[in-house]
């Protein structure tokens, strides 16, 4: 699979996720329900005084809007973390919770830590359906995500239907549409259907704000294509709304802790 994002409205998105030193990423956001698989290495999800570990050959699914300090660790014989992440289409999943589910609902994470070669085919099955759009029809990639959600909930847990119930969350999903965009509270309200200072209150209520809401997502999409693309860090910063390289590397920096080139280079 290419180092990019594929996304296929309707389905869902797939990527891979490479890099070759340890690091703490602080209060990373999953927005949408998720199943990753660890190919090489391990990865550490911490929240609330919890952890949990996904080791290479193992799978976690994660329910959508969670917020991690996570730790990917690199093999140590092969200096590789490889990661492989499936998003599913939110109506693919709010339909098959609502008609299919027999097991528990996915509160945050849910491990699978042993799982069988035709899991593994499923997994791959679905990723295709993904990313070869030209080759298999929509009907059948729709079914390869439908199957990915049996098998976990044959694992014992579903993800549930999606909502966004806070401001935040929709804040984020507007932002979502183009990182690159300058934002403005106003039209952000009027998009969401309230006034400016409805919107603003209602983020004070959520301990946040309109700016760090846009930081913060900005910050977090830039993570995940220094992850999972080889774009230049210059083109990152632009496609999410920095004109300067050298003031997104600051704020990165600032955010996570590391320089974007830290997730990229080896030790």
């Amino acid at each position: 699979m290419d180092r990019t994002i594929v996304s296929r409205a309707g389905v869902g998105a797939t990527a891979r996720i490479i890099q070759r030193r340890q690091l703490l990423l602080p209060a990373v956001i999953i927005e949408d329900p998720t199943l990753i698989v660890v190919r090489h290495g391990n990865k550490r999800l911490r929240w609330a005084g919890r952890e949990c570990l996904v080791e290479a050959g193992t799978a976690i699914a994660v329910a959508g809007g969670q917020t991690f300090d996570i730790l990917n660790t690199p093999d140590i014989d092969t200096n590789l973390y490889e990661a492989e992440w499936l998003v599913c289409d939110p109506a693919i999943v709010a339909g098959f919770a609502d008609r299919n589910a027999a097991a528990t609902p996915i509160q945050c994470v849910h491990a699978l830590s042993t799982f069988s070669l035709a899991f593994h085919e499923a997994f791959q099955h679905a990723q295709k359906g993904v990313f070869e759009e030209a080759h298999v029809p929509t009907k059948a990639a729709i079914a390869r995500i439908v199957e990915m959600l049996a098998w976990l909930d044959q694992s014992g847990g579903y993800f549930r239907n999606p909502v966004s119930k806070s401001m935040s969350d929709r804040v984020r999903r507007v932002f979502g549409e183009d990182l690159s965009a300058k934002w403005l509270a106003p039209a952000v309200a009027k998009h969401l259907g309230v006034s400016e200072a409805t919107l603003r209150r209602r983020l004070a209520v959520e301990n946040t704000s309109f700016n760090s809401l846009l930081i913060d997502a900005r910050m977090n999409r830039a993570l995940t294509l220094l992850q999972v693309t080889d774009l230049p860090v210059t083109q990152i910063a632009f496609q999410i709304g920095y004109e300067s390289a050298s003031r997104f590397s600051a704020r990165f920096r600032a955010r996570f802790g590391c320089s974007p080139s830290a997730v990229r280079s080896p030790e």
